[in-house]
């Protein structure tokens, strides 16, 4: 098994599409996690420098108040400061986000409790905005207890940027798979080696294992390269000293209710990256297993890809389509994604996506593995 292995990850890499999309997809990480220092920012219609050295700035600031908490003392000393504190402009995000949904909030004459209060306010109208039920808004309400206040403050400026482009990295990440993954059967048709393959001793059991086998590895390998590389990238370029701080204070968690940190939160969207990948190759082949030609399987595979990404703003207001759409693997490489306030529930039971959908995938996979088998076993008799 272990040579029939080899041999299909030999035929994956001596494809010249392979190559080309695996260095796209490499330099496209990179300048993902660098595109947010290039170029300059203004203030006024002037310039002000270059956004490195603002990144820098801001990140020193940031990690010199790691400890320090959202207190009286802290808002009292930040609204004094003004909105030139490096030191303070994440927390005018976060000022922003609630402006965004409750009304104009002004951090210059806020206290602490102010704080906490316009955040349960602006839950509340998200709540509302969403249509959740009443379980679900009590579901988050009740999470939400267990954050505890105040808040930590630090560099969060690493997470964020991760947060923000890993949706984008991920469907870029899928259509690589696709592309390198595409060929893994339906090549076998086009060049007439399936009735060789066939025919041959492993031919119906082993060398079609050694094909999944080899499919969903591969996956989960390029994922975690991509974003290995990427995550290094940003903890280079900004930093994630504040890896124990609580969602909440970032501007990707802070519509959040569940009690985690950033790490933790940067595990569980991995972890679903992952296994959005898996579900993809799974998909591929299945598609090259019942198709002729690659390119078919890979028109199939853009569209399974990139139409969930167009699609999920547009049945936003529609509940049953946005849990089909928020469940599809491109979906599921966004963070916000995994983290979404619509749950699934099972009895008096609530699911977070990112608990409920991996779990689905594993009972599609399953099928879908037994499905290729036989698709692949009986191509000789069809043709």
């Amino acid at each position: 098994m272990r040579e029939l292995i080899k041999y299909e990850y030999k035929k994956i890499f001596q494809r010249r599409s392979t190559w080309i999309s695996l260095i796209v997809a490499v330099m496209w990480i990179l300048f993902s996690g660098i595109s947010g220092v290039l170029g300059d920012y203004y203030v006024d219609g002037e310039k002000a420098g270059s956004r490195l050295s603002k990144v820098r700035k801001e990140r020193a600031a940031l990690e010199e108040m790691t400890g320090q908490k959202l207190d009286e003392a802290f808002f009292r000393e930040a609204g004094n400061q003004g909105r030139e504190q490096e030191k303070y402009s994440q927390l005018y995000v976060l000022y922003a986000m609630m402006a965004g949904q409750i009304g104009e909030v002004e951090l210059e004459k806020s206290n602490e409790m102010d704080f906490y209060e316009y955040r349960s306010q602006m839950l509340e109208k998200i709540f509302q905005k969403e249509k959740l039920s009443a379980g679900e808004a009590a579901f988050h309400r009740k999470e939400g207890e267990q954050v505890k206040i105040p808040y930590d403050y630090g560099n969060m400026l690493g997470f964020d940027q991760y947060f923000r482009i890993q949706g984008t990295n991920g469907a870029i990440l899928a259509f690589v798979i696709a592309i390198c993954l595409a060929p893994i059967f339906s090549l076998e048709y086009s060049s007439h080696m399936d009735s060789l393959i066939l025919s041959s001793r492993f031919g119906k059991n082993k060398v079609i294992q050694a094909k999944l086998i080899t499919g969903i590895s591969f996956s989960l390998l390029f994922t975690l390269l991509l974003f290995g590389i990427f995550f290094l990238e940003i903890k280079g370029v900004y930093g994630l000293s504040g890896w124990n701080l609580p969602v909440q204070v970032s501007a990707s968690g802070f519509y959040l209710s569940i009690p985690i940190n950033l790490l933790e939160m940067l595990v569980i969207s991995t972890a679903c990256c992952l296994a959005a990948s898996c579900m993809t190759a799974v998909f591929v082949m299945f598609c090259s297993s019942r198709m002729n030609t690659p390119f078919g399987v890979i028109i199939i595979s853009f569209i399974f890809i990139f139409l969930p990404e167009i699609l999920i703003l547009a049945v936003a207001e529609y509940r049953s389509l946005f849990m089909i759409v928020n469940s599809m693997p491109t979906s599921m490489m966004h963070a916000n994604g995994v983290m979404a306030d619509q749950l699934f529930a099972v009895g008096n039971h609530y699911f977070y996506f990112f608990q409920f959908v991996p779990v689905v995938y594993v009972l599609l996979i399953l099928p879908l593995t037994m499905w290729i088998r036989r698709s692949f076993r009986n191509h000789q008799i069809i043709s």
